[in-house]
């Protein structure tokens, strides 16, 4: 299983991604931003152990 460093890492590496699709959804740059640091958040305190891709999965 990654580190809690590795998995932040690489989560930065999608924030932008996120963050994108986030916005289509939410119509709010605001809102968009809250959820994913929800993500994030949420993502540290998951068992990630079956997660093969954080973008895909």
């Amino acid at each position: 299983m990654p580190s809690q460093e590795q998995l932040a890492e690489e989560f930065e590496e999608h924030r932008a991604y996120l963050r994108a699709v986030a916005y289509r959804m939410l119509g709010s740059t605001a809102e968009a931003d809250d959820a994913v640091q929800e993500a994030r958040l949420r993502l540290a305190r998951s068992d990630t152990s079956e997660v093969a891709s954080l973008r895909a999965g």
